[in-house]
C-alpha cells in the first residue's frame, strides 16, 4: 500500500523551524517595514519641496524615472498599486501643468504612454537634494550596494510568492 505524504502548509513549516530563525526572520520584516515608512516619509517631503501632492509626485517620479520612453498608464497603475482609472485624473492634471505628455503606445494604439517634460523633470528636482542626501548615506552605511540589492530582491521576490 503506498504512502502519500501531506504537503506542508506554509504555517507548519514555520511551526516547525528554530524560534531563534523565526525571531530573525521577524526581526528582517521589521527592517524592511521601518525602511517602508522612511521612504514614506522622505517621499512626502519630496513632495513637499516640489510643491506637489502626494500621489502627483508619486506619479511624476515614476514616469521620470521611466526614461524617455515614458510608461503606459497600466504599468504605472501597478507601480503606484493603483486602477488606471485612478490616475487618469493625476495625469490630467500633470499635462495640464506641462509637467507630462500622453501618447499613444506604438505598440499598442489603444494603451497610452506617459512620457516626462523638461518642465517636468524640474520641478522634481525641487525635491532632489533629500534623494541625493539618501543615496549618499546609503553609499556611506552600505558597504556592498551589490550585495544589498540582492538581498532586497530576494526580499521583494519573497513578498511577492507571499501575495501571489
Amino acid at each position: 500500500m503506498e504512502q502519500t505524504t501531506a504537503k506542508a502548509s506554509p504555517a507548519d513549516l514555520i511551526r516547525d523551524q528554530d524560534p531563534r530563525l523565526k525571531r530573525d526572520a521577524q526581526d528582517v520584516l521589521d527592517l524592511v517595514d521601518s525602511l517602508g515608512r522612511g521612504l514614506d516619509r522622505i517621499r512626502s517631503q519630496q513632495a513637499r519641496a516640489a510643491g506637489l501632492r502626494l500621489p502627483v509626485y508619486s506619479l511624476l517620479s515614476i514616469v521620470n524615472s521611466a526614461g524617455t520612453t515614458g510608461i503606459t498608464v497600466s504599468d504605472a497603475a501597478y507601480r503606484l498599486g493603483v486602477r488606471p482609472q485612478a490616475l487618469s485624473g493625476i495625469a490630467a492634471e500633470l499635462q495640464e501643468a506641462g509637467f507630462l505628455e500622453r501618447e499613444k503606445d506604438p505598440t499598442d494604439g489603444r494603451a497610452r504612454r506617459l512620457i516626462i517634460t523638461a518642465a517636468g523633470v524640474e520641478r522634481l528636482e525641487l525635491g532632489g537634494g533629500l534623494r541625493d542626501k539618501l543615496l549618499s548615506e546609503v553609499l556611506h552605511q552600505v558597504p556592498s550596494p551589490n550585495v544589498a540589492r540582492l538581498v532586497l530582491s530576494k526580499l521583494d521576490n519573497a513578498l511577492q510568492r507571499a501575495i501571489a
